[in-house]
């Protein structure tokens, strides 16, 4: 009999819920609801809001009339909130309050002059946001990137919230040899650690793992990461609609999601998989 087995965690975390619950929550006035980018990255939950009249801008300028703004779980640059501000846009906060930590301590240390290292993908929407709070900094994603770097004595090093934990820690390892006086602030939110071990874990009681989330999701790309290195097979869908028979061949299949997976599309997913 096929075993389907489910991380715990898996699925929304704290942060994404609260962004997704604060859209439905303005749907509910007569106002007009935009967010700014994606409000979180999956399409399918993208999909569900558009259908009930949410509007997606792509820049300040796209955002017009008598309308409410939610800020995405991952931020946004603080220029581009004083530019919705000055055009009279009402704005609901949906940044991730793990994210509003990192910005009080980027501004914290760059008002005391501190150099900040950003660990990251410097083309995402929370790593933007970081940036933007920062006087001085770079953004490094790879060691390669780290031994480059020449350290003023002040400087912090910071992480997006779903880098790797081995990432991190390589990261700063490199940048203390440089600078031993390096400040550390490991941001990697609890969420993203916690199915991160949990795959390891279940990876050792299954044959192969199935990774549910948005393929331009950085926290689900690294669960799907962190299950190739288990040495097992390993796959990255969306939805159930991408189950192939290769997957459903396995007699014991792990199954995670990442942090804006919603229940039901892993609940669907499980089911292919028994069929």
């Amino acid at each position: 009999m096929k075993n389907i087995i489910k991380a715990d965690p898996a699925g929304f975390c704290m942060g994404v819920r609260r962004a997704v619950n604060m859209v439905e929550e303005e749907l509910t006035g007569d106002k007009t609801i935009y967010t700014l980018g994606p409000i979180i990255h999956n399409q399918q939950v993208l999909d569900r809001l558009q259908a009930r009249g949410v509007k997606m801008a792509q820049s300040p300028d796209d955002v017009e009339g008598d309308c409410t703004l939610v800020i995405r779980a991952h931020g946004v640059e603080p220029e581009t909130e004083q530019i919705l501000r000055e055009k009279g846009i009402n704005l609901a906060d949906g940044t991730c309050p793990k994210v509003k930590q990192s910005h009080r301590i980027i501004e914290e240390y760059s008002e005391k002059g501190f150099f900040i290292v950003i660990l990251g993908d410097k083309n995402h929407g929370e790593v933007k946001g970081l940036a933007g709070r920062a006087n001085r900094h770079i953004v490094v994603s790879t060691p390669e990137e780290a031994e480059k770097l020449t350290l003023p004595r002040e400087t912090l090093l910071i992480c997006q919230t779903t880098v790797k934990l081995d990432e991190f820690d390589c990261i700063k390892e490199i940048l203390l040899a440089k600078n031993p006086d390096l400040a550390v602030k490991n941001m990697i939110c609890p969420a993203t650690r916690k199915r991160q071990t949990a795959v390891k874990e279940l990876a050792a009681k299954v044959q192969a793992m199935v990774v549910v989330g948005g393929k331009g999701s950085a926290n689900t790309k690294r669960l799907y990461q962190t299950a190739l290195e288990q040495g097992i097979a390993a796959f990255h869908v969306e939805t159930a609609g991408e189950i192939t028979e290769e997957m459903k061949r396995y007699d014991t299949i792990g199954v995670t999601a990442g942090a804006s997976t919603p229940d039901d599309i892993i609940e669907e997913v499980m089911d292919a998989l028994r069929g």
